[in-house]
C-alpha cells in the first residue's frame, strides 16, 4: 500500500483533493467539527463510491505536521477496503455489528491479511472498541484506531453523532499487524500495583486506592503538590495492569474530595501502577525495528498518536524528529487523536497503528 494526500489551510477541500488519482479509500481530518460535514459531501461527490472516514485532529504524512485546515490521505495499491459505521457507539453499537461482518465478506477477510482501522466520537471508545474486538479478535483480525476530538464522525460522505467509523482493509500483497507504542515504564524496573477500591467508570473517575483517596496516593507517591497532578500525567500517567501488559491511563483532573478524573475509565478492583517516563527515542526505534522484522522496510504505516504524546513530543522539541524517524523506514501518515485503540484495549499517551506488509 502507498499514501498520497492533500490539504488545504483554508478549508477548501477542491483544493485538497488535487492530485489525488484513483484512490482505494480516503482518511481525513479536519481542523474544527464545523468543516466535518462539508468536507465528507465533497470529498464523497469527488470520488463516489470511495470509501471515506473522517474525524476532527491534526493530521501528518511522511515529515509534514497539519494542524489547520483540511487534510485527506488517499491509500491505494494491493488493497481491498469497505468502510462503514457502528452508531450509539456510547450506547449499543452492537446493534449495528451486522456492518462490520458484512465488511469483513465483502473485502474476503482471512486472518493475517485482514484488520480494521476506526476513528470513534470522543466519549464512544469503551464500548465500540468492546464491540468492534468481540468480533475481529476471535476472527483473527487486528484492530488500531482512536478517538476524534469532536462528537461526530463522517463515513462515506455522511456525518454521524456518537458513532464509530471504520475502515475493514485486506492487503492483496501481504500482511497486516496492529501495533502499539508505550513510551512508559515501572519506576525502576518494579511494579507497584493499587487496587481500585471504589470508582465510578461512567464519570471515569477513580475514589480511592487501596482505600485511600486517589488524589492521596497519586501525590505521596510522587511527592508532589496537589496542584501538580494534572500536568505530572505526561510524565506519570497511571498504567492499567492487564495480564502481562500494561495500558496506560491519562489524568485529567482532581475533585474536591481527592477524586482523580480520566481519560479513560477504571473499574473497582482493576489494578494500577504509577507509570514513569522511559527513553522514548530508544522505544521509538525499537517500535520501528519491530516493524522491519515482522514486514520488511516497505511497510505502509497507518497510525494515530495521542494529543498528549504530540504537546509533550512538541515541548520537547522531538516531534519533528518524531516525525523524520518514522517516514524514513516507512511510508507513514496518520492524525493526532484524543484517544487511541490497540486489539481489545482503549488506551491513552500511546501511538497505535496498522503496518501494512
Amino acid at each position: 500500500m502507498k499514501f498520497t494526500f492533500g490539504s488545504s489551510k483554508k478549508g477548501n477541500v477542491t483544493e485538497a483533493l488535487n492530485g489525488i488519482r484513483e484512490p482505494a479509500a480516503l482518511f481525513f481530518s479536519v481542523a474544527d467539527e464545523n468543516m466535518l460535514a462539508d468536507t465528507a459531501t465533497e470529498i464523497e461527490k469527488s470520488f463516489p463510491g470511495v470509501p471515506s472516514v473522517g474525524g476532527v485532529g491534526q493530521a501528518y504524512i511522511g515529515k509534514q505536521f497539519y494542524d489547520t485546515g483540511i487534510t485527506v490521505i488517499a491509500m491505494q495499491d494491493h488493497i481491498k477496503v469497505v468502510a462503514d459505521v457502528l452508531e450509539q457507539a456510547s450506547v449499543m453499537p452492537i446493534k449495528y455489528i451486522r456492518r462490520l461482518e458484512d465488511a469483513v465478506r465483502a473485502v474476503g477477510g482471512e486472518r493475517g491479511n485482514t484488520a480494521c482501522f476506526d476513528i470513534c466520537s470522543a466519549g464512544a471508545d469503551v464500548r465500540a472498541v468492546t464491540t468492534l474486538s468481540r468480533f475481529l479478535c476471535r476472527a483473527g483480525y487486528d484492530l488500531a484506531g482512536g478517538t476524534s476530538n469532536s462528537s461526530a464522525v463522517a463515513c462515506n460522505g455522511k456525518v454521524y453523532q456518537d458513532a464509530c467509523a471504520f475502515f475493514l482493509f485486506k492487503n492483496l500483497k501481504g500482511k497486516i499487524k496492529s501495533y502499539k507504542e508505550n513510551i512508559y515504564i515501572h519506576p525502576q524496573g518494579t511494579e507497584k500495583q493499587f487496587m481500585v477500591t471504589d470508582a465510578e467508570p461512567s464519570a471515569y473517575k477513580i475514589r480511592t486506592l487501596e482505600n485511600i483517596s486517589a488524589e492521596k496516593v497519586y501525590t505521596s507517591e510522587l511527592g508532589i503538590t496537589r496542584d501538580k497532578i494534572t500536568t505530572q500525567t505526561f510524565k506519570n500517567p497511571f498504567g492499567h495492569v492487564c495480564d502481562s501488559d500494561t495500558y496506560i491511563v491519562s489524568i485529567k483532573g482532581v475533585e474536591a474530595d481527592g477524586s482523580i478524573t480520566t481519560f479513560r475509565p477504571a473499574n473497582k478492583m482493576d489494578f494500577l501502577t504509577i507509570l514513569s517516563m522511559g527513553d522514548y527515542r530508544e522505544v521509538v526505534q525499537d517500535t520501528v525495528a519491530k516493524i522491519k522484522n515482522d514486514l520488511g522496510s516497505t511497510a505502509a504505516v497507518l497510525s494515530v498518536n495521542c494529543l498528549f504524546r504530540y504537546i509533550m513530543f512538541h515541548d520537547d522539541h522531538y516531534w519533528d524528529s518524531y516525525l523524520a524517524e518514522m517516514s524514513r523506514s516507512f511510508s507513514h501518515a496518520g492524525m493526532v487523536g484524543v484517544g487511541e485503540h490497540y486489539n481489545t484495549q482503549f488506551v491513552n499517551q500511546t501511538m497505535c497503528c496498522l503496518a501494512f506488509e
